[in-house]
């Protein structure tokens, strides 16, 4: 009997076990959905294709020029290429920028693949007033000139910055978008 009572006593702490890991499993994958769901919808992004009328090299060229970027990228006040290396068509670099609007002053760490082989720019923030920030851009010849992929996606962090960020977000982007066709027509024309 004594036997059997302490069989019957395990049975049920494992069952109450069984439970409460179940419980927590649960409770858990309900967190975790939550929290992808949130970060979803606080993820911005942009997709944009523009023809323009210079080659793709051009194009690669004044973007791939990120040293220049101060001189006429909106909100970039100063930009330090902290590590270059190459492999092959491929050049890696690690750069801080500053960036500032008004009141406001950030920075942070982008890391950037060049791919001359391809016209293919990939950047990817690390720091920042960002939890994410990555962009690409693909510069492709087409007749008469060449066709500019863009795609831009950010979850700006949870501060005063990143909640400024996301109420000027459309109004920046299309400021940074004009700024890369003016120093095209500046250069090139």
């Amino acid at each position: 009997f004594l036997k059997a009572t302490h069989q019957l006593q395990n049975q049920k702490v494992s069952r109450w076990f069984l439970q409460v890991l179940l419980r927590v499993h649960l409770f858990m994958r309900m967190r975790i959905l939550s929290n992808l769901k949130m970060l979803h919808n606080l993820m911005k992004s942009k997709k944009l294709s523009r023809t323009v009328q210079y080659s793709a090299n051009d194009m690669y060229a004044l973007v791939s020029d990120i040293e220049s970027y101060p001189y006429f990228v909106p909100a970039c006040k100063s930009l330090e290429v902290i590590k270059k290396r190459r492999a092959g068509d491929i050049i890696y670099i690690d750069a801080i920028m500053e960036v500032g609007y008004g009141f406001l002053n950030e920075f942070f760490t982008s890391h950037i693949i060049l791919n001359k082989k391809k016209f293919t720019i990939e950047v990817v923030n690390s720091d920042g007033p960002f939890r994410k920030l990555n962009n690409y851009w693909q510069f492709i010849d087409i007749e008469g000139g060449s066709e500019i992929l863009f795609e831009i996606e950010f979850i700006a962090k949870n501060s005063f910055t990143g909640k400024v960020i996301n109420l000027m977000f459309e109004r920046v982007f299309s400021k940074y978008i004009f700024a890369f066709e003016s120093r095209a027509n500046k250069l090139y024309s």
